[in-house]
């Protein structure tokens, strides 16, 4: 009975270019990705919170979309969110 062991080496070397782009492109990008919108939000929430305090609520929709990109970038464009869903 042959199980193919000869071939398990190759499989790491083989997969060594995607480990590479994901964690050397990919993560960091997304990261900084992140801690962009992050700051972002933040600033848009609290703009939002003085003009509400003003008596304006024009900020609003501007925050709730701020935070709407912010979680598509944190679930890795809803990807996590899809998979979640279909397992519950």
């Amino acid at each position: 009975m042959h199980l193919g062991l000869g071939l398990l080496p190759i499989v790491p070397i083989l997969l060594l270019p995607f480990i590479f782009v994901f964690f050397v492109i990919v993560f960091p990008l997304w990261g900084v990705t992140l801690a962009v919108l992050g700051t972002l939000l933040l600033v848009v929430r609290g703009a939002d919170w003085l003009a509400r305090r003003a008596g304006v609520s024009a900020l609003s929709g501007a925050s709730l979309a701020t935070f709407r990109a912010f979680r598509w970038v944190l679930t890795f464009g809803g990807l996590s969110n899809r998979l979640s869903d279909k397992v519950d």
